[in-house]
């Protein structure tokens, strides 16, 4: 089966943005899940888009943000 394709806009760097989630990030992240919409927050071009997902992997809305991350 091909992979899910996700595509949003981005109010950061003014793209569409295309993620490709294959079968099994979806399964696990179907079963991950304990309610819908569900957040992907998915890391691009510097910045972060959380784009929440429904049970169809279909997106919701999208909120981007440049968040400041810093592993210990």
């Amino acid at each position: 089966m091909p992979p899910t394709t996700i595509r949003f806009y981005c109010d950061i760097c003014k793209k569409t943005v295309s993620v490709a989630l294959p079968e099994d990030f979806c399964n696990d992240f179907k079963k991950s899940a304990d309610k819908w919409p569900y957040p992907l927050v998915y890391p691009h071009e510097g910045h972060y888009a959380i784009v929440y997902l429904d049970e169809d992997m279909k997106e919701r809305g999208v909120n981007v943000s440049r968040m400041v991350f810093k592993e210990n």
